[in-house]
């Protein structure tokens, strides 16, 4: 077909839009390209778009302005033979923005450079120039191509010291759009203040749709923005690359290196083999993340740790803690009952609340243990598997059976009550060991600042009391803010409490306290023991909420207030929960990427700041503000050309953990971790056919493809590193299973030694 006739002043809209995106087809140009005689330089596959270097289009700072010969009033005018550049710069800054006028996108298709790299002669043409080769596996599913063989092309020759255009060709085959040129690669550029808010933002944890939102508001529109989101990703990938390095295992020991420089007692392991770092989830792997954990924390075993019913953790904690009570994980048991129990006739009429009840309400072991085998009897599920094991190890779950025992208030692994919170917002299942390494600062310095805020608001703000009681004024005066709330809630519930004496016995009482308390469907009635010590003024409850939580149960006040107790035993009060506890770990510096260690980020940062002030002044006044314009400008005119040439340097040094030598770190291997499967719906057979097809053909071309190991974060990779107590990280965060959520360690108070 011949292409068609376009006159000088005429525009061919094309009503099917752009071709984004595919700019890697194989490029070949006519006349056929491979000559090595003549010195010509083979048109770069892969870079349909664009193949032109600098400068940035619309951006001044490169010097270059637009050349005299043609310039009209109404813009950039069509390119003729004869007109001439100094530059190949200028040249191409031009021809790109006469494409732009235009509506098409260019790119250099050929050139011939001297030994010194000036040019000799260049071709430069329509981005859609060229033929794509044809490189499908999959003929029902043909690759887009931007390729239509247009020959829209300038040639311009070396003559006399300056770039003249010699031959020219206006004529296009395909349709232009001047309001979608912008999208042509050649057309889009990020200039640095932009990189710089890019690499801020990133490092802040804010993701990318947010940052360019934020452009765009601040450009006023995305046709003001010279490039698209994509471009932003492209950057960011790159950025991190080049700060973070080429290994997570090298990032995580380059993190663990620089934060026992800056922390002495900063501690860290990791355990290698021959393959890199070790990730499993077996008993070995268990127990030396355990047994490493002891040794930070100077061989004191966590009082109490919970976890989810995994075989192996359990068997690590025998051996490694065997003084430390462990506990599962209540809320993991109670979710299986649909999926466990579900098929029961009646489990929607009864079972799942006797169950429910069984479990909750039981006082002591004895009244569990009935209540248990009525249940099973009611119901008829003496064979059922699930149930049976649940009752084998009833000691690990039932709160019953863990009520001398201090969990600060933890019953689950849920998100909410565990260290997993620690990390919401900066790491998730794709995190690489690159990125955790920035996010875990970010996530440490988060958590800082929070308990910076929560002791402000302690120390600022006052809970008023709601009684006269001199017992709840003692929690106003020491406790923070939010732990005397819960106490109040305790305090209210006095008025539902009521106690009355069983019997005494020299010193002791015995009371038995009614109470009541609103759930969901209505009052719940419950009757419960206490005791009294008169000589040593304490009590004991048989809800245990204090030996669990460490609150003072409303059932102990209840008592107090009727023995009229004015002065609260100290014992009752608990030092972590105190408004003036001094927490060390609020005082650990971290790793932060700090101006400090890079002078340029650090003047940049201080050169933004003035030009803030100067500009504040400046825009109350037009005079003053043009005065500033033209100095800025006549300075930035000045700092560009004496800005130095820019150079990529990379240093990198792969130091082993434990012994400093020069061996890799390699990265773990990825293995399947626990939790639901990746695939979120059922797959139809047709499907599977499909897909297992693709994996075999998979197979064959990567048949001698060298192996690559991917750098995504696995939940099950063992390395332990320390800031606090409480800070323990086995299996770093991939999934909601993590130690993390899987191990919660109730460990001694703050300031204990």
């Amino acid at each position: 077909m011949d292409p068609p006739n376009v006159r000088d002043d005429e525009v061919v809209i094309d009503n099917h839009g752009v071709m984004l995106g595919n700019d890697d087809d194989d490029v070949v140009l006519e006349p056929t390209v491979g000559n090595n005689d003549d010195g010509v330089s083979e048109p770069m596959s892969g870079n349909d778009d664009d193949g032109v270097s600098e400068p940035t289009p619309g951006n001044d700072d490169d010097g270059v302005s637009e050349p005299t010969p043609g310039n009209d009033d109404d813009g950039v005018s069509e390119p003729t033979p004869g007109m001439f550049f100094k530059t190949e710069k200028e040249l191409i800054y031009y021809y790109k923005q006469y494409g732009r006028q235009a509506g098409f996108g260019i790119m250099t298709q050929r050139s011939k450079r001297e030994d010194d790299g000036s040019v000799r002669y260049v071709t430069l043409g329509c981005a859609r120039g060229g033929k794509a080769r044809k490189r499908i596996t999959n003929i029902s599913k043909p690759r887009p191509t931007t390729k239509t063989d247009c020959k829209a092309r300038i040639n311009a020759v070396l003559a006399d010291g300056v770039l003249r255009i010699t031959t020219v060709c206006n004529a296009h085959n395909h349709g232009l759009s001047p309001q979608k040129a912008r999208f042509f690669r050649c057309n889009r550029a990020i200039d640095d203040s932009v990189k710089r808010q890019l690499d801020i933002n990133d490092k802040a944890g804010i993701g990318m749709a947010k940052s360019f939102n934020a452009l765009v508001v601040e450009a006023g529109g995305f046709e003001k923005l010279p490039f698209i989101e994509k471009d932003a990703r492209n950057y960011i990938d790159k950025a991190r690359h080049l700060r973070l390095g080429k290994g997570g295992a090298d990032a995580l020991r380059g993190y663990f290196e620089r934060m026992q420089y800056k922390n002495d007692g900063f501690y860290s392991s990791m355990d290698l083999d021959d393959d890199g770092l070790i990730s499993s989830e077996n008993t070995e792997t268990f127990a030396w993340l355990f047994d490493t954990w002891l040794k930070c924390m100077d061989g004191r075993a966590p009082k109490a740790i919970i976890t989810d019913q995994d075989r192996a953790m359990k068997n690590a904690i025998a051996i490694v803690f065997p003084n430390t009570r462990h506990r599962y994980c209540l809320w993991h048991i109670m979710r299986k009952l649909p999926e466990k129990l579900g098929s029961h006739t009646e489990f929607k009429y009864g079972l799942k609340s006797a169950l429910q009840r069984c479990v909750y309400d039981s006082q002591t072991s004895d009244e569990f243990e009935k209540s248990w085998e009525v249940f099973i009897n009611t119901y008829n599920l003496k064979e059922n598997a699930w149930l049976q094991s649940l009752y084998s190890e009833r000691m690990y779950w039932v709160p019953v059976y863990l009520k001398n025992t201090f969990w600060a208030g933890m019953s689950t692994t849920q998100r909410s009550e565990s260290m997993n919170a620690f990390f919401d917002g900066y790491v998730h299942s794709g995190t690489t060991l690159k990125e955790f390494v920035d996010q875990f600062d970010n996530a440490l310095r988060k958590k800082v600042e929070n308990e910076m805020a929560a002791d402000f608001h302690s120390f600022n703000c006052t809970v008023p009391c709601i009684t006269h009681l001199p017992v709840e004024k003692k929690f106003q005066a020491v406790y923070t803010n939010s732990k005397f709330k819960e106490v109040q809630s305790e305090v209210m519930g006095i008025i539902y409490s009521h106690c009355v004496v069983i019997k005494t016995e020299g010193a002791i009482t015995t009371y038995q306290v009614n109470d009541q308390r609103v759930v969901e469907d209505g009052i719940k009635k419950s009757t419960l023991q206490a005791y009294f010590n008169e000589d040593e003024c304490e009590a004991k409850c048989m809800c245990g909420l204090f030996e669990m939580r460490g609150i003072i149960c409303r059932h102990i006040l209840s008592i107090f207030a009727a023995r009229d107790v004015q002065v609260l035993p100290e014992k009752y009060i608990m030092e972590r929960w105190r408004k003036d506890i001094k927490r060390r770990y609020a005082l650990i510096r971290s790793s932060y990427d700090d101006l400090s260690g890079k002078p340029a980020a650090s003047r940049y940062s201080g050169l933004i700041k003035l030009c803030f002030q100067v500009a504040t002044n400046a825009c109350e006044s037009e005079d003053n503000s043009l005065d500033m314009t033209q100095k800025l400008k006549a300075m930035n005119e000045i700092y560009t050309k004496l800005k130095p040439q820019a150079t990529v340097a990379s240093t990198h040094a792969s130091i082993d953990a434990e012994t400093g030598s020069s061996k890799k770190v390699l990265s773990p291997r990825v293995v399947r971790g626990k939790g639901r499967p990746p695939s979120k719906r059922r797959q139809p057979t047709i499907e599977k056919l499909q897909t297992k097809n693709k994996k075999a053909s998979g197979k064959r071309q990567r048949k001698n493809a060298p192996l690559r190991t991917e750098d995504v974060l696995n939940p099950t990779e063992s390395v332990i590193l320390h800031d606090t107590p409480e800070a323990i990280v086995s299996q770093l965060p991939g999934t909601q299973q993590s130690v993390i959520s899987q191990a919660n360690f109730a460990c001694p108070d703050p300031l204990d030694d």
